[in-house]
Formats: C-alpha cells, sequence, structure tokens
C-alpha cells in the first residue's frame, strides 16, 4: 500500500455526517477505527470483495492509507473483521423484523423469512465472502484465524431463533425468548428429532430463496413471466414452508 505524505490527504466525504454514523450505533462520532469499518460495510456492499478499493474508504474519511494496516493489519484483516459485524448486523436486524410483526406465529416467521431477502441485498458484495469461502481465499484465512469462533456461535443463535419461530407456528403459539450469542439452548438444537429433520428443509429453502430474489439470479434475470410472478412466488413458498412445518410427522 503506497504511503502517502499528510499534505495530500483528501477532504472527508461531507455525506459522512452524525447522521451518517448513527445509522451504525449511538455514537454521532465514533472512533475512526470504527468509521473505517462503516464505510466498508457501504464499500464492499456496493462492489463486491474483488473490485473493493480501500483507498476509496481512506479518501472518504480523509486519512492516509497506512491507517488501515494500523488498525487492521491489511486489507484483508479489515475485509474480515468487516464480514464479521456485517453478519451479525444480519442476524439482529432478522429477529428485529421477527419481533415487530403481529404477535402471532405466521406473521413473525414471515417477517424473517421476508427481512432475510431484504437484508441479503443490502449485504450485496458481502455475500461471497461469507457464503463462498474460495470467492475471497486471504479473507477467508484471516476469518478462520481471528473470528470464526463468534462468527459460529451468532450463525448458531440465528438457527436457535428461527427454530423458536418454526416450533411457534408449529404448535400455533407465540414464545418470547430472550437469546443471545452468549445464551441460547445449543444442546437442545442438536438433540431435538423434530428441528433436526425439518430445520434443515426450512432454512436451507429460505436461503436459496433469499439469494435467488435478492441477488436477481443470473440465468433467470429478464424472464418477464418469471419476473411478474415473484411476490406470487414467494407467496406460495411461504405456504409450502408452513406445509411442512405443520404437517412433517416427527414432534
Amino acid at each position: 500500500m503506497a504511503r502517502r505524505k499528510l499534505s495530500d490527504v483528501s477532504h472527508p466525504d461531507p455525506l459522512l455526517t452524525d447522521e451518517f454514523w448513527l445509522e451504525f450505533g449511538d455514537d454521532p462520532q465514533p472512533p475512526m477505527r470504527l468509521k473505517i469499518l462503516y464505510v466498508t460495510f457501504g464499500e464492499v456492499a456496493n462492489s463486491g470483495p474483488g473490485s473493493f478499493n480501500v483507498a476509496s474508504v481512506c479518501d472518504r474519511l480523509g486519512i492516509t492509507y497506512p491507517m488501515v494496516n494500523h488498525y487492521f493489519g491489511s486489507r484483508d484483516g479489515l475485509l474480515a473483521e468487516g464480514a464479521s459485524m456485517v453478519y451479525e448486523r444480519y442476524v439482529e436486524r432478522l429477529w428485529d423484523a421477527a419481533m415487530a410483526a403481529p404477535r402471532n406465529p405466521e406473521a413473525r416467521l414471515k417477517a424473517w423469512m421476508m427481512a432475510q431477502i431484504t437484508e441479503t441485498l443490502i449485504m450485496g458484495g458481502w455475500g461471497p465472502i461469507l457464503n463462498y469461502p474460495l470467492a475471497a481465499r486471504e479473507v477467508t484465512a484471516e476469518i478462520d484465524a481471528k473470528f470464526q469462533k463468534p462468527l459460529n456461535r451468532v450463525f448458531e443463535l440465528n438457527l436457535a431463533r428461527l427454530a423458536i419461530l418454526v416450533r411457534d407456528v408449529r404448535k400455533d403459539t407465540v414464545t418470547d425468548i430472550a437469546y443471545t450469542a452468549k445464551k441460547y439452548p445449543r444442546t437442545q438444537l442438536l438433540t431435538d428429532p423434530y428441528l433436526l429433520s425439518v430445520m434443515p428443509t426450512v432454512s436451507w429453502s429460505i436461503f436459496g430463496m433469499s439469494v435467488w430474489v435478492a441477488g436477481e439470479h443470473a440465468p433467470a434475470r429478464n424472464i418477464k413471466e418469471i419476473s411478474s410472478l415473484v411476490k406470487v412466488l414467494l407467496e406460495t413458498h411461504f405456504r409450502t414452508i408452513v406445509s411442512i412445518i405443520r404437517n412433517h410427522p416427527d414432534n
């Protein structure tokens, strides 16, 4: 990474206002380390890991390029930590959507499902890093070394919350929970026969659906007949998921 003189530092992006930073937390002027991460969120979402240029982040913040190495060790270190934070935000937003839905089991599950489409679209270019490790080998190595364990816990938390939504649909009830990445019923997840049999079908189908819709699946893109039916297809898919949950033979 080329070193620049202080006199070469550009002026900060005027769009990076207090309001911008408050989208990420309750501090209108977070530390520079967090500012770098927050700007990186949008840059990678829009460009993907391959086209991401860390110089753009530095220029928008009005800092020198070596600041990235100072805080994160390298470009890949920045992307690895950014991916971990983006995924955690993604999981919390799914649950926020479910909790904001009407207090009935189908509405909460559907809100969670639809939020996955929205949040997958917002995540954009982070998808290859999180879902396809070979797309960014060096970043994957950084994640494995520094962030794999916390990422695993957040993933399990997401499944634990989804399991409650699924159980509630099956039993036609609403369960109030307060699971966190430090407290969720991991053992129950791994031993419950019903969850083990139905959860892969539910979670994989919703994940595939969200990637297909949010990513504008290339082979199906611009097929008018399919594009015009997206809302109907989503509703049909949701009704199919509900039917699977309620009629699955395992208790």
